[in-house]
């Protein structure tokens, strides 16, 4: 899909252009190792080497805690990441990503390089400064 631009189109068509653009990506990536949209979310949030309970996992997946305990729970079982007792406090657990996660979020974040690259392929350094600081001060007006 070919975005095409005119000075009579519109912030927000343009911005949604791109993030339907964003999402058929990411359709592509979760169709090639099986995941759900939830599961996808949760193992992109995760850092591959630091460790995170479940209301910092919930709070980077945008959501409540209640539903990021629900795919806490599915993430566990369909064992992408593993969930321990934090020594300090019973009540907290602490949560890693699994060895099948891991290598999933590696693959993940290798494609998503993969994207970044063609993108910066297009672009002067001087335009992805630019378009950095726009995406910015857009995400700013929210």
């Amino acid at each position: 899909m070919l975005l095409t631009i005119n000075m009579n189109d519109r912030i927000i068509d343009l911005i949604l252009a791109m993030k339907s653009k964003c999402l058929e990506k990411e359709e592509t990536i979760r169709q090639e190792f099986g995941l759900s949209p939830a599961e996808y979310r949760g193992i992109t949030a995760m850092s591959s080497d630091e460790p995170c309970n479940c209301n910092r996992l919930s709070q980077k997946m945008g959501l409540s805690v209640s539903r990021g305990s629900r795919v806490i729970e599915k993430l566990v079982r369909n064992k992408y990441v593993v969930c321990e007792v934090a020594q300090s406090d019973k009540r907290n657990m602490i949560l890693k990503l699994a060895p099948k996660g891991a290598r999933i979020k590696k693959k993940i974040d290798s494609m998503l390089n993969d994207c970044e690259q063609v993108i910066e392929s297009k672009l002067s350094n001087t335009e992805i400064k630019n378009t950095l600081k726009i995406f910015q001060k857009l995400g700013d007006c929210f």
